[in-house]
């Protein structure tokens, strides 16, 4: 027994040392090609953090389709009860289509009435003109009349004075004559009366011309009166017919706001589901005109991560909610406008198209998404630099989140 266990010390050693050779020999080769492989990894990451390119994207999950023409709004102009309705949602358009009729029968009737006045003023004018036009015919023709009448006594009173100027020479021979007793003195006396008698009937008949004259000049003026007074009637129906068509023009006016028309042409994509006998309020909303054309995107950014950094021609990509992009694909666009104003706290961004990439399948106005803008290209480190930047800064800037993509 103490022999065997001399000659198991005696082998022991000799089969430790090569297996220690062995294990020597396999560690120093595999060691090496890690350290190697390590190298070359490390070198390769190192050249692509400080060297290398990726781009910077500005992500907004506020993002829609639209129809290049803004929609528009199709509401009530006045407060009304609706008297007719035939629209369905999806329903196609006209420009000026009445879509919805309020209850307009009191300013109808008020129409109808003012219609009706404005029609019985013109035949009333046009037998005033015409009793003008007789009257004036009938002045001219008294005029003429009393002118001739005048005329005449005037010739009656040359007559008269004529025959005067014969009594006084008759009546001054015979008072000659009756000094000397040729003529009795009566014959002198009777021509000295004629010769009064004439003289008295040349002032009746020179009374009566200045009587025509003024019973001429009354009666022109009071036809010129009564001619003054139909062409003022006249001017006041003229008045009247004029106010009657402006009141026409306005209740017309106020009628045309009880028909809800289309402001464009186009698709309906709201409709208020309202029924004939409900009550609308003035500016309420019924429904929605969708206007045909190209589709645009339109997003919102964050102020802090848009002003300044997001310009036209920037290259984008919007995914569509619903419509996983692995199976529809993504829609490639430019920037092409971006507000310079903010509202609500937001930037609004419009994108175009690209209808290469476009799924027309699914393209349609109102469809939300997300979108992502490449506003730089800058290597890891500087990437790094910023990060570090930003989290040391002392109050951090608010904005969207940020995705590094490989070209």
């Amino acid at each position: 027994m103490h022999q065997k266990k001399k000659i198991r010390e005696k082998k022991l050693p000799a089969q430790f040392s090569r297996t220690t050779r062995a294990l020597a020999n396999d560690t120093s080769k595999y060691a090496l090609l890690a350290w190697l492989l390590s190298v070359v990894l490390l070198a390769g990451w190192l050249i692509w953090f400080f060297f290398g390119k990726v781009t910077v994207y500005e992500i907004s999950s506020k993002a829609r389709l639209e129809v290049q023409q803004a929609p528009h709004a199709v509401a009530s102009l006045i407060a009304g009860r609706i008297a007719q309705a035939s629209v369905v949602l999806g329903q196609e358009v006209r420009a000026g289509e009445v879509l919805f009729q309020l209850d307009a029968g009191s300013d109808q009737l008020r129409l109808n009435e003012e219609e009706s006045r404005l029609a019985a003023i013109p035949p009333r004018i046009d037998s005033l003109e015409r009793e003008i036009a007789l009257m004036e015919r009938s002045k001219s023709d008294d005029l003429r009349a009393a002118q001739a009448a005048m005329e005449s006594a005037r010739f009656r009173t040359k007559e008269a004075s004529a025959a005067v100027e014969f009594a006084r020479d008759n009546e001054r021979r015979l008072q000659e004559e009756s000094k000397f007793g040729s003529v009795a003195k009566m014959e002198a006396w009777r021509a000295r009366a004629e010769a009064q008698k004439l003289s008295a009937s040349r002032e009746a008949l020179s009374s009566d011309v200045q009587r025509l004259e003024s019973d001429a000049q009354a009666r022109v003026r009071e036809h010129q009166a009564a001619i003054e007074n139909l062409h003022r009637t006249v001017g006041s129906l003229r008045s009247d017919m004029h106010t009657a068509r402006a009141t026409i023009a306005r209740l017309q006016a106020d009628i045309d706001k009880h028909s809800i028309r289309a402001p464009i042409s186009g698709r309906l994509g709201e409709v208020l589901p309202v029924r004939a006998g409900a009550y609308v309020a003035e500016g309420q909303k019924l429904a929605t005109v969708v206007p045909g054309g190209a589709l645009v995107i339109v997003a919102e950014f964050d102020p802090s991560s848009v002003l300044g950094r997001v310009h036209s021609g920037q290259l984008s990509r919007m995914r569509l909610d619903g419509f996983p992009w692995a199976q529809y694909g993504a829609i490639d666009a430019k920037v092409s406008r971006v507000a310079s104003e903010i509202r609500d706290g937001q930037v609004r961004v419009e994108f175009s198209v690209d209808p290469v990439s476009a799924p027309r399948a699914v393209m349609q106005h109102g469809l939300p998404g997300s979108i992502e803008v490449a506003i730089d290209r800058a290597t890891p480190a500087v990437l790094v630099l910023r990060a570090a930047g930003q989290m040391m800064a002392v109050a951090p800037r608010p904005g969207s989140p940020v995705a590094v993509r490989t070209p």
